[in-house]
């Protein structure tokens, strides 16, 4: 094996930089989107403190919801493998159960969902060579290039991230004082080079090399709708202007409900201005008699106030040409339908369906909650189809990182939790009719919801206990004494009398 030159790894990291830089701005903003913190609906420059709160009200997350909905059921239970039963379950303890892949899974299945691509890396452990390291990675920190012939196998990848570590020199500082460090790792089929520099910028110095056997390049991708050019596409950039038009009918709402959900008071022909008997107007004065002016240099004519709005019970107006009527309230209904109508379409488009919308379904039967669930289960399946495809390929960079040294055959399959929605009951019975009519009984036990492999094991090894144990009962049942009586001469007694008594 061969290490790349540090001019093709210098030329890879440039590249590899560029790329994450350029699209650093929208990984951002759909991380952002998905957590919650998302723009907020459009107010004019100036508004109050009252309306500023309320565009803070407005947003509502709901594309947490369209990411968590398919990832909360994607949960992968083992796999097969063209390798000996013993040397696939090592591959699994050490590869997916020592490094918390039952629980770190979700964070690749996000990003599937969110940027289209989810990335996992695998190293060598050099502690244990058993358990690779396999870690979910950041695609905001990873750029893989595909091989311009093949855009669908990666040509090299590079990964950089800013490390923070203790300022260190001659003088004695405080414990907060800290320096970043940069660093950039090149990957190829066959080796690696590291580089790191100031987090400020300069040259890129190259501090470590080496070569590694996985046979590719060790990252493997999770690719969702690919296009033909190997390039990801994100499920949620979509969505994002959905999210944006809920939030501002959210707002719009609210502004009704504060200001326009009573009615409205309407007084017209009312001149506050204070005035002398000659109907001159009346402007404050300092104590020297001069006019105090405002910030644009006028005279402040003097304000005769009716009354404070919303807390006195009488106010008065005093004019003959003042009127005072009101305005009929808003109907909220019209908003609340609109907004339903718009959550409606998100969650459409979204494939979520519509018990997730509270109060849209109750009560629902085992027959009409799968079939409300059809369009969530279809998503479901393809995530974890593009999925699967991504863990056969970490478990054979796996496999090779903990010294594998046999062909990792392209048959592997990654078998999944059944978490789709059914009614229990149905589903038991269809198990008992298949094991009637004797299909395999762990096959059948397979389908029940959340069988695992464990489980599975567990069940089959209680089955052959219970069943043997029921064998042994028979045969003792079954089993009769014929040894004869003994005769009261061979016990010693003759006529009740016991033999050789006086």
């Amino acid at each position: 094996m061969a290490i790349m030159t540090e001019a093709v790894a210098r030329d890879r990291l440039d590249l590899g930089r560029s790329e994450l830089a350029g699209r650093q701005k929208q990984v951002k903003r759909r991380e952002q989107y998905v957590h919650g913190d998302q723009d907020l609906p459009f107010a004019p420059y100036g508004v109050n403190a009252e309306y500023d709160d309320l565009r803070h009200q407005a947003p509502a997350n709901f594309l947490g919801i369209a990411v968590g909905a398919p990832t909360q059921r994607m949960r992968a239970d083992s796999i097969k493998t063209s390798l000996s039963d013993e040397d696939e379950s090592k591959l699994w303890t050490g590869a997916w159960q020592a490094n918390k892949f039952d629980t770190r899974q979700d964070l690749i299945y996000r990003s599937m969902m969110t940027h289209g691509r989810g990335i996992a890396s695998v190293w060598v452990n050099k502690a244990d060579r058993a358990r690779p390291i396999v870690r979910p990675e950041s695609y905001e920190r990873v750029h893989v290039q595909m091989d311009p012939d093949d855009p669908f196998t990666p040509e090299y990848a590079v990964k950089i991230y800013t490390v923070t570590d203790r300022a260190s020199n001659g003088l004695i500082l405080p414990a907060s004082v800290t320096r970043q460090r940069e660093v950039g790792i090149v990957y190829d089929a066959e080796s690696m080079v590291r580089f790191e520099r100031g987090a400020n910028g300069g040259e890129w110095k190259k501090t470590a090399e080496s070569t590694h056997p996985m046979r590719r390049v060790p990252f493997a991708l999770y690719d969702l709708h690919p296009d033909s050019d190997g390039n990801p596409w994100s499920a949620v950039d979509p969505l994002m202007p959905q999210q944006d038009s809920l939030n501002t009918i959210r707002f719009n709402t609210l502004l009704a409900m504060q200001f326009a959900a009573f009615r409205q008071k309407i007084v017209v022909g009312f001149d506050p201005r204070v005035v002398d008997k000659d109907g001159n107007v009346l402007y404050k004065t300092n104590p020297d008699g001069t006019p105090d002016l405002d910030g644009n240099g006028l005279m402040q004519p003097l304000i005769s106030s009716p009354g404070r709005a919303g807390v006195d019970r009488i106010m008065a107006f005093p004019g003959a040409d003042t009127k005072v009527f009101d305005l009929a309230e808003s109907n909220l209904e019209r908003y609340v339908a609109v907004y339903d109508s718009f959550l409606t379409t998100f969650f459409s488009t979204a494939q979520i369906p519509p018990q997730y919308q509270l109060g849209q379904m109750v009560n629902l039967s085992g027959d009409a909650l799968t079939a409300a669930e059809s369009t969530l289960a279809s998503l479901v399946k393809e995530l974890q189809l593009a999925a699967g495809e991504g863990h056969e390929d970490m478990l054979e960079l796996a496999y090779y990182a903990s010294g594998g040294t046999e062909t990792f055959e392209p048959t592997a399959e990654i078998e999944w939790l059944d978490a789709e929605a059914r009614s229990f009951g149905q589903v038991v019975d269809g198990i008992t009719k298949l094991i009637t009519q004797g299909f395999p009984r762990r096959a059948a036990f397979e389908m029940l919801p959340g069988a695992t492999k464990t489980k599975l094991d567990g069940w089959m090894d209680e089955i052959e206990n219970e069943q043997l144990s029921t064998r042994l009962a028979q045969i003792q049942r079954g089993f009769v004494d014929v040894t004869p009586a003994p005769t009261e001469l061979e016990a010693g007694v003759d006529n009740g009398t016991p033999l050789g008594g006086g």
